[in-house]
């Protein structure tokens, strides 16, 4: 069975304070490498475990939004099975 292998790139990084926190500052070649487009705001949902911190980009469409993806705003076809009933009552006006 082929296996694909998951290139880890291990580097240094410095927890430093900024105001009542801390932060920790990611060079470009870090968030490239990582796939982020370094121009953009990016949404991460953080995974928090003894001595490990893990970011992974938040899907920001809601459940709802997720339900039109790849919609194009055109009609959907109609159903032959409408075709076939009769109309009972004042559908047919």
């Amino acid at each position: 069975m082929l296996q694909t292998k998951r290139k880890i790139s291990h580097r240094e990084a410095k927890l430093q304070s900024w105001g009542n926190s801390k932060a920790i500052r990611l060079t470009k070649d870090i968030l490239e490498e990582a796939g982020f487009n370094t121009k953009d705001d990016v949404l991460l949902d953080v995974e928090v475990e003894p001595n490990r911190i893990t970011f992974v980009r938040k899907n920001e469409l809601t459940p709802f939004q997720k339900l039109f993806v790849g919609y194009n705003g055109e009609k959907p076809e109609s159903e032959e099975l409408w075709d076939e009933v009769e109309p009972i009552g004042k559908e047919d006006c």
